[in-house]
C-alpha cells in the first residue's frame, strides 16, 4: 500500500462526482470498480489530530461516506467485495497500517451480519498472524473511531468464534497484545460500555495468569478513576459502579485462582482495600463463563456440569474418548467392579471413578496418558481419536486376559489370600495435584507384572487366522475395495460357507468363556460374517470376525459435499452387497484365479454397545495427505442392526440402539483440528465435554453440526430387540433390553471408594485454604494492615511439589516452530 495520504475532502468530491454521473448514465457495471477504488483511498486517509471541531467535522464527513456505501444494500456485495478487500488491506505485510477510516465499512454490517461474516471468515483457514493483526487493529480503532459504533461487536464475535474453535492459545496471544491499552480505556466514560465486555472476556481466559498480570501496573489508577466517576453526579455514575463491582470481583477471584504470586498482587490488594467482593465472587475463578455477541456475560457459579479433563498438549483425542467411555453405563459398571490386576485396567478404574464421583472441576489424566499412548503417537502432535480408542480397547482386553490367565495359574498352585489382589496402584496420593488420586506408573509394578505388561504391550491385533494358505492368498486380493470395509481390532476365521455353522457350534466351552470374560468383550464386542461369492463358478466362502467398532464409509460421489446421509443409511451401505471386479477382483479357490465376485456382510452377534466410526477422511493422491469429506450427517438417535443366524445367515432378529455419545472432529483436515464430545448421563441429560470445560447441552447441538464440525465416533447403547417370526402377518414383538443402573459411590469396591473419598477431602481442604487466604488478604487490606507474613501463607500452598498450575492447552499454534501447524488442539 502506497504511503501517499488522502484527504477526506478528495473522497467526498469523488463521491459527489459519481452520484452526479449516476443521474446521467448507468454506472451499475462500473460500481464495483468505483467502490474498490474508494476503499483503497479510505485506507490512506489521514485522521485529523487538531481541535474537537476538526474531529467532529471528520465524523460528519465519514457519516456521508458511509451513507454512500450503504446505498448498495446487497449483502452479497458486503460479504464478497467490501469485507475481503478491507481484510486484505489490514493484513498486508508492507509494514504500513491502514487508516481507521476503513472502519466505515465495518459500520455497514448489522449484528446478525457480523456474526455470519465472522463465522465465514473463521471457517476459512486464516493464518493466526492475520487474525492477531486484524483484532489488534480493531482494538486500536475502537479507541479512536468515534464514527463507528459496532467495532466492539466485531471484536467480541471474533473472540467467541476462536473460543468455539478451541483456539485458546491464539485467544491468549490476542489478549496479551491488547489487554493493556483496552484496560486503560476503562477510565474514559464514552469508551467504557464498549471496552469493558472485551476486557472481562480477555480476563476470563484463565488457563495461565499472564493476561491478568499484564494489567497489574495500571490497576491502581484505573480503580481510583472508576471510584471517582462512580461517586460523581454524571449520568454514567451508575453504570460505572456496576463495572467497578465486576472488576473488584474478577480481580479478587483471579488472585485466588493464581495464588502463588502474592508479592506481585500487593498493588491490587492496596487498591482494593476499600472494596468488598460479592459473596459469590469465587464463581469467577471456578464457574462457567459464556458471552453473547455484544459481550454480555452469562454466569453459572456451579462450575463444570461434569468433571472435565485438562488438555496436556494436544491430547483432546484422548480426553474425548475417555469422556465417552465414562458415559457408557455397562462399561463403567464392569470396569469398576472388575477384580483383574491388570495395571492399565486399574488405572482406568481409578480414572473412571474420579471422572464419575470427584468433586473437582477438572482432572489431569497424565497417568492414563502415559499408560495408554499408542506406539507412534508422539507427544504434542496431532493424533487420531479412533486409532487411540481401538488401541485402548485392545490393550485393556489383552492385559486383562493375560493377567487373568496368570491368576488362574496361580490359583492352581496356591489359594489366594485376597481375591481382589489389592495393589499399591489403588492407593490415593492425597496431594490434590497432577495425580488427582491416581497411582504411579511403572514404579508400582512388581517384576512379574512388568514381565506380563511387556508381553501384551503394543502389538497389532491379527486380522485373520486362515484355515489354509490358499485361502489366505485369496484374502490378499481384497485390499482396495470401494467401500473399504476393513474391520479394526478384529479376530477372524476364513471358513467355507457350509462349515460356518459347525465352526460356531463346535467352539469349546473354554474359548467361549474367554470371549465373555474380559470387560471389553462383555461391553463392545460383536461378530460379523463376511461372505464372498464367485460370479464365475458360484463358490462361496465366509469369514467370521469379531468387531469392536464398524468403520462406515460414504458412497463414492464426485462432490464431497453433495449428499446428506443418516447413520442408518451408512450402516445399510456397509452391510449391502458389493461387487468385486477390476483391480478389486477376488481370488476364487475353486477357479484358482482372480474372478469377479460379490461380497455380503451380515451381523451374527450384536454388541451391547455399538461404536460407529464415520470415515470422513480420504487420502488425497494429488496432495499426499488425508483430506476431509464434508458430508452432512444426520445423527440418528436410534439405529438398528439386522442379526442373522450364523448357520444360515438368514435374519432372525433386529437389535435397536439409542445414541448416548458422539466424538466430534472440528477442522478441515487431519493435520489440524480439535476433538470434543457430546454425551448423555444415566438420566439422559446431555453435556458437551470440551477438555476441561463441561457444559449442559442438548441432542439438537449434535444434530445441527455443520462442517467443519463433523461426527467422527458415535456410541449407541442396545435398547431393545425384536425377534423375527416365521409368520410375516404376525406383529413383531419388541423386547426392551435392561441396562444396569449406575453404581453409587457406596457401591464401589472399598479401595476405589476410599481413593475417591480421600481425593475429594483433599480438594475440599484446598478450597478452604484458598478461601482463607483470599479472606485474610481482604481483611488485612480493610484494616490497613501491611501484611508482612505473606511468605508463610504461600508456604501453606507450596508443600506439594507436584501441584503446579496446569499447562496451557497447547491447542493450535506453532509452539514447536512447526510451519505446518500439525497440532490438534
Amino acid at each position: 500500500m502506497a504511503s501517499q495520504t488522502t484527504d477526506i475532502a478528495q473522497i467526498l468530491q469523488l463521491i459527489e462526482f459519481v452520484e452526479k454521473k449516476q443521474q446521467e448514465m448507468d454506472l451499475s457495471k462500473k460500481m464495483m470498480e468505483i467502490y474498490s477504488h474508494l476503499i483503497w483511498k479510505l485506507a490512506r486517509v489521514q485522521i485529523p489530530r487538531q481541535s474537537a471541531a476538526d474531529l467532529k467535522r471528520f465524523k460528519d464527513d465519514m457519516t456521508k461516506v458511509g451513507a454512500f456505501f450503504a446505498k448498495n444494500n446487497e449483502k452479497v456485495i458486503y460479504y464478497h467485495t467490501f469485507l475481503p478487500l478491507v481484510c486484505e488491506l489490514i493484513t498486508m505485510s508492507d509494514g504500513e497500517q491502514p487508516s481507521c477510516a476503513l472502519a466505515v465499512i465495518f459500520q455497514l454490517f448489522s449484528t446478525d451480519m457480523i456474526l455470519e461474516a465472522v463465522q465465514s471468515l473463521l471457517d476459512v483457514d486464516v493464518p493466526d498472524q492475520s487474525i492477531r493483526k486484524t483484532v489488534g487493529l480493531l482494538c486500536e480503532w475502537l479507541r479512536i473511531c468515534n464514527f463507528c459504533q459496532n467495532l466492539n461487536i466485531w471484536i467480541m464475535a471474533i473472540l467467541n468464534g476462536l473460543q468455539k474453535q478451541q483456539k485458546t492459545t491464539l485467544v491468549d496471544q490476542i489478549a496479551l497484545e491488547n489487554i493493556d491499552q483496552l484496560f486503560s480505556s476503562l477510565i474514559v466514560p464514552v469508551l467504557r460500555p464498549k471496552v469493558a465486555p472485551i476486557v472481562f472476556h480477555m480476563l476470563s481466559t484463565d488457563q495461565t495468569p499472564e493476561v491478568f498480570h499484564k494489567i497489574i501496573p495500571r490497576f491502581p489508577r484505573v480503580i481510583t478513576m472508576l471510584k471517582q466517576q462512580s461517586n460523581s453526579s454524571e449520568e454514567y455514575a451508575e453504570s460505572t459502579k456496576a463495572i467497578l463491582k465486576q472488576l473488584v470481583d474478577r480481580a479478587s477471584a483471579l488472585m485466588v485462582r493464581f495464588f502463588r504470586y502474592d508479592d506481585m498482587y500487593e498493588p491490587i490488594e492496596l487498591a482494593l482495600k476499600d472494596f468488598q467482593p460479592s459473596s459469590n465472587y469465587l464463581s469467577y475463578a471456578y464457574g462457567n463463563k459464556t458471552f453473547d455477541s455484544t459481550g454480555v456475560e452469562n454466569y453459572s457459579n456451579q462450575g463444570n456440569a461434569k468433571v472435565g479433563l485438562v488438555n496436556l498438549g494436544n491430547t483432546c483425542y484422548m480426553n474425548s474418548v475417555l469422556q465417552a467411555l465414562a458415559m457408557t453405563k455397562e462399561f463403567t459398571r464392569e470396569i469398576l467392579l472388575s477384580e483383574s490386576k491388570s495395571p492399565l485396567l486399574i488405572k482406568m478404574q481409578q480414572q473412571i471413578a474420579l471422572m464419575l464421583y470427584s468433586t473437582r472441576q477438572e482432572l489431569t489424566p497424565s497417568k492414563v496418558l502415559n499408560a495408554t499412548r499408542p506406539p507412534g503417537f508422539s507427544p504434542g502432535l496431532q493424533q487420531d481419536s479412533s486409532e487411540f480408542l481401538g488401541y485402548l480397547l485392545e490393550t485393556l482386553h489383552e492385559q486383562e486376559i493375560t493377567f487373568n490367565k496368570k491368576a488362574n495359574k496361580n490359583n492352581e498352585l496356591s489359594s489366594p489370600s485376597d481375591s481382589r489382589g489389592a495393589s499399591a496402584l489403588c492407593q490415593p496420593n492425597g496431594n490434590g495435584g497432577d495425580n488427582n488420586g491416581l497411582g504411579d506408573d511403572e514404579d508400582d509394578l512388581d517384576d512379574d507384572d512388568v514381565e506380563l505388561k511387556e508381553a501384551v504391550e503394543p502389538k497389532k491385533p491379527t486380522n485373520s487366522q486362515n484355515i489354509s494358505t490358499q485361502a489366505a492368498d485369496s484374502l490378499c486380493t481384497q485390499t482396495t475395495n470401494t467401500k473399504d470395509n476393513t474391520l479394526k481390532h478384529s479376530n477372524s476365521k476364513h471358513l467355507s460357507h457350509a462349515a460356518a455353522g459347525s465352526a460356531s457350534a463346535t467352539a469349546s466351552p473354554a474359548s467361549a468363556a474367554a470371549t465373555t470374560y474380559s470387560t471389553i468383550e462383555k461391553t463392545f464386542t460383536g461378530k460379523l460374517a463376511t461372505t464372498y461369492k464367485c460370479l464365475t463358478c458360484g463358490w462361496k466362502s465366509c469369514n467370521i470376525d469379531s468387531f469392536r467398532d464398524l468403520q462406515l464409509s460414504f458412497p463414492d460421489v464426485k462432490n464431497d459435499c453433495a449428499s446428506n446421509y443418516s447413520v442408518q443409511d451408512l450402516i445399510e451401505y456397509y452391510c449391502s452387497s458389493e461387487k468385486l471386479d477390476g483391480d478389486n477382483q477376488y481370488f476364487c479357490e475353486r477357479c484358482k484365479k482372480l474372478s469377479d465376485a460379490e461380497r455380503y456382510i451380515n451381523v451374527i452377534s450384536a454388541p451391547k454397545n455399538l461404536i460407529l466410526t464415520l470415515k470422513h477422511f480420504k487420502y488425497d493422491q494429488k496432495y499426499h495427505m488425508r483430506a476431509k469429506l464434508m458430508h452432512k450427517v444426520f445423527h440418528d438417535e436410534k439405529v438398528s442392526l439386522k442379526v442373522c443366524s450364523p448357520e444360515t445367515l438368514e435374519e432372525i432378529a433386529t437389535v435397536h440402539y439409542d445414541i448416548y455419545a458422539g466424538v466430534v472432529h472440528s477442522g478441515f483436515s487431519m493435520d489440524s483440528g480439535h476433538y470434543y464430545t457430546y454425551a448423555a448421563d444415566a438420566t439422559n441429560k446431555w453435556y458437551k465435554f470440551n477438555d476441561s470445560i463441561v457444559t449442559p447441552s442438548r441432542t439438537e447441538e449434535l444434530h445441527n453440526l455443520t462442517p467443519p464440525n463433523t461426527p467422527y465416533i458415535l456410541f449407541y447403547q442396545m435398547g431393545a430387540r425384536s425377534n423375527e417370526t416365521p409368520d410375516t402377518s404376525a406383529s413383531t414383538k419388541v423386547i426392551k433390553v435392561d441396562v444396569p443402573s449406575p453404581l453409587t459411590l457406596e457401591e464401589l469396591p472399598r479401595d476405589l471408594r476410599d481413593m475417591v473419598t480421600h481425593d475429594n477431602y483433599a480438594f475440599s481442604e484446598e478450597l478452604k485454604m484458598r478461601r482463607f487466604k483470599a479472606n485474610a488478604v481482604l481483611a488485612n487490606s480493610n484494616q490497613g494492615v501491611n501484611n508482612k507474613n505473606k511468605g508463610s501463607r504461600r508456604d501453606s500452598f507450596d508443600d506439594d511439589d507436584e501441584e503446579q498450575p496446569p499447562p496451557a492447552s497447547g491447542c493450535g499454534g506453532n509452539s514447536m516452530l512447526n510451519n505446518m501447524n500439525r497440532f490438534v488442539y
